[in-house]
């Protein structure tokens, strides 16, 4: 357990770089590593003011060597507070959106995923995304059960292991497409686009009227594809903002 000092004014329980519970009062955050390849702090605040972020950021930096926090991708509205702590845009990332409606069926054989296939979407998540955009362990589980109900739909390949894999997660009457992700030696054959379709038609099933999806700015390869999809950019985007030490 991680105790800060009574001078900080906070409470810090667990052991990183497993998640940490951060409290003061009140107020309540949650931090983690951002993943396995980048050395920073992914800081995720429950409620709070700027100082109780700033304060979480101190501490962080004190009490685990890492380079930099990281927020959330948020929306302007909800940027106010960790810019009066100090943060700064550090990656922006476009929201697009597709109403439901009788989405087309998939031209591959997607099946329904489970545990059992959470290392291999560890690996061709490492392969297919950048260094920043990379899943840990901790990450793709966060993604799967930060919604009431979730399912994670992949491709197999003929010889055995996956050729791709998505998440998707149930909100209230908005389904979230949070994670998609094709093996690069695979990649060109539609299986990105079988999944897309098998998710929004998830969750057409589950009773959401729109799904929607964020992907980082200046990736045309994955916007064209949403697009070509009946996905369209919306006007406000995500950014995940910085504090360096």
């Amino acid at each position: 357990m991680l105790r800060h000092g009574e001078h900080m004014r906070l409470r810090i329980d667990g052991t990183w770089p497993g998640p940490i519970h951060l409290r003061k009062g009140w107020a309540r955050a949650m931090s983690r590593p951002w993943n396995r390849s980048v050395p920073m702090a992914h800081l995720r605040m429950e409620r709070g003011s700027p100082g109780f972020i700033d304060e979480c950021g101190r501490a962080l930096f004190k009490l685990t060597g890492v380079d930099g926090v990281l927020s959330p991708p948020l929306p302007p509205s909800a940027q106010s507070a960790w810019r009066d702590a100090g943060f700064d845009i550090y990656a922006s990332l476009g929201l697009m959106r597709r109403e439901l409606g009788h989405p087309p069926p998939p031209d591959h054989l997607v099946a329904s995923g489970d545990l059992s296939d959470l290392n291999e979407a560890l690996r061709i998540d490492t392969d297919a995304f950048d260094e920043f955009w990379r899943f840990d362990r901790t990450a793709m589980l966060e993604a799967l059960n930060s919604t009431s109900r979730s399912a994670m739909h992949v491709v197999r390949r003929p010889g055995g292991g996956l050729a791709g894999f998505a998440i998707t997660g149930m909100g209230v009457a908005i389904s979230y497409l949070q994670r998609v992700a094709v093996d690069p030696r695979w990649q060109g054959r539609g299986i990105g686009r079988s999944l897309v379709r098998t998710s929004a038609r998830w969750a057409e099933r589950q009773g959401a009227r729109a799904i929607v999806l964020n992907t980082p700015i200046g990736n045309r390869t994955s916007t064209s594809l949403y697009e070509s999809e009946d996905f369209r950019l919306l006007d406000e985007g995500l950014a995940v903002l910085h504090l360096s030490s």
